[in-house]
């Protein structure tokens, strides 16, 4: 099985943070004509101090630069593969499990590592918006105490729901949870934060040559849905162990289907955001070439997106908790037809 402790979000928290403030020179008695800062004159300390701001001001532009090119050159797509690898576990493990009490055992100790690592990311989500002070402004810079979405008071602005109806949703009172469709959700929300990220990106790269605090954020909800996407791809390979296909046409067939380019940005469209051309006007961007001056992301976008998706967490938990409480089977339904087929 993937192994989850190896996941890192890259750059939660971080990325192209403020640069350090120079130190104040000391005041020098000169000509109206003198420069402010005479560094042949000035003291050998505070020359050093001026000239490391100045270069490290000059370093952080260009790895801005240099991540943003990397970022939106990328041909993989963010919302395949969540895990980052393939399926690692043991092929006798279905062997090694042929009783049906250590089979059902398993299968619920899998649903209770989907929800107490699900429960975690959520709470660990709470936690930052209750820690981190919301700004407004769009220069805000990227540091570990700001955040940019501020869905605090909800109750203002959902008088819009409607028109945000498309975004996945979990009904809590459900049976149970049906992992694929939450694969097939997670996969949205992993593609929808991740070109709001590109497209604000683009605008961080025209404008102020270093990451916002908005970019910051995008590419931490970005993070999360991914993990949480692992985790449920984790599940649903761990479960398809367990209760294996005895059809060799099935036993070939992909376990988790990737939503493709064309058919997530026809989903993606029905943001008030054009995320799908603002997207590639960043790539362009990204390859150096032509490309249309950025906008920003509609801020209802942003703030329906981050809340329905902290929402989807707390109802897949608790749907999760349901799941455990059901007896589970000991052998796959299509066995246990064949077994009651008349000789």
């Amino acid at each position: 099985m993937g192994q989850l402790q190896e996941l890192v979000r890259p750059g939660d928290g971080g990325g192209g943070g403020g640069a350090g403030l120079a130190l104040a020179a000391p005041s020098i008695a000169a000509t109206p004509a003198a420069p402010l800062m005479d560094m042949s004159t000035a003291k050998p300390g505070v020359a050093r101090q001026a000239n490391r701001t100045r270069l490290q001001k000059r370093h952080d532009s260009n790895s801005f630069k240099l991540r943003f090119q990397r970022e939106l050159s990328s041909p993989v797509l963010d919302w395949s593969n969540g895990c980052g690898g393939n399926w690692t576990g043991p092929d006798d493990l279905t062997r090694r499990l042929r009783p049906p009490d250590n089979r059902c055992a398993h299968h619920k100790k899998l649903l209770r590592t989907l929800q107490n690592n699900t429960g975690r990311e959520l709470r660990q989500m709470q936690n930052e918006n209750r820690r981190r002070k919301s700004v407004h402004s769009v220069k805000a810079q990227d540091t570990a105490a700001n955040q940019a979405i501020d869905i605090s008071k909800h109750k203002t602005w959902d008088l819009h729901s409607s028109q945000y109806s498309f975004l996945p949703r979990l009904n809590v009172s459900a049976p149970k949870l049906s992992l694929r469709r939450a694969h097939d959700d997670l996969q949205f929300y992993v593609a929808a934060f991740s070109y709001l990220r590109h497209a604000q990106l683009h605008w961080d790269y025209e404008k102020l040559q270093k990451q916002s605090a908005l970019s910051a954020e995008l590419m931490r909800l970005r993070s999360s849905a991914r993990l949480v996407l692992c985790i449920v791809e984790e599940a649903i390979n761990g479960s398809s162990r367990l209760y294996p296909s005895h059809h060799k046409r099935q036993r070939h067939k992909p376990l988790l289907l990737t939503v493709p380019r064309v058919s997530m940005e026809k989903r993606l469209q029905k943001l008030k955001t054009p995320v799908v051309e603002l997207h590639r006007q960043a790539v362009l961007a990204a390859r150096y070439q032509h490309a249309a001056e950025p906008r920003q992301p509609d801020s209802l976008d942003l703030r329906f997106l981050k809340y329905q998706y902290i929402q989807y967490l707390k109802h897949m938990t608790k749907l999760l908790a349901k799941n455990r409480k059901r007896d589970c089977k000991d052998s796959p339904p299509a066995k246990a037809r064949q077994r009651q087929r008349p000789a």
